[in-house]
């Protein structure tokens, strides 16, 4: 054997040893790849829910918080004398901040009921002016925002179920049951003596039930 086949054969070796130890760093690059492109499409396909899909649920909560006055606010669901819905923002919240000074005991207003806290979070949440008026739209608006927040697509692609899903708005809406547990028709707030569940179990997960099916398309 020559001294020249010798190196070329040394060399060889030496290659294929270099490459025995890429081949564990080249698999783990693929697993990454595959990884990351699986993660992706799994993205993709996920059910972007149809807001209109909300229409039962929002008609449901609006008749038991409010019986559908956009001007309602607790203690008055009736009422037509304070205007909410010409209002700003800003002075609604104003008037929240006045009216539990007064002593009352929830600052709930509009259609949806929604208490000053909450109104503060979706300002922030959805980067509204609160020169914005609180019309109907801008209620409709907030109220849509509460029910992605509490889940609604995570219901739609099957990863809470309806009950879990209707447990975590009775979380938003005090008129709405508990679902889960025990007294699952109570209100979750049942405790603070101002709130009661004013509908079913059952009414509460067949206005669920829609939410993320995309209507059909009209002629």
């Amino acid at each position: 054997m020559t001294a020249r086949f010798k190196r070329k054969l040394l060399r060889s070796v030496e290659r294929w040893i270099k490459n025995r130890k890429v081949i564990p760093v080249v698999l783990a690059v693929l697993l990454l790849v595959c990884l990351f492109a699986y993660t992706e499409y799994m993205q993709n396909r996920r059910l972007s829910v149809d807001p209109a899909t909300y229409a039962q649920l929002l008609r449901l909560v609006a008749k038991v918080e409010s019986k559908e006055n956009y001007n309602a606010y607790f203690g008055n669901v009736g009422n037509s004398t304070v205007n909410f819905i010409s209002m700003p923002i800003a002075e609604v919240m104003k008037w929240q901040s006045e009216y539990v000074s007064q002593g009352n005991p929830s600052s709930a207003v509009g259609k949806y009921q929604i208490i000053s806290t909450t109104l503060t979070g979706l300002v922030d949440e959805l980067n509204v002016d609160t020169n914005q008026s609180f019309d109907q739209a801008m209620q409709d608006k907030m109220a849509v925002a509460l029910i992605e927040r509490r889940g609604a697509e995570a219901y739609a692609n099957g990863e809470l179920t309806r009950e879990e899903f209707a447990a975590n708005l009775a979380k938003e809406w005090a008129a709405l049951p508990r679902v889960i547990g025990e007294n699952s028709d109570a209100s979750y707030y049942a405790s603070d003596g101002l709130n009661k569940s004013l509908v079913s179990v059952d009414e509460v997960l067949k206005a669920i039930e829609p939410i993320g099916v995309t209507p059909p398309l009209t002629r």
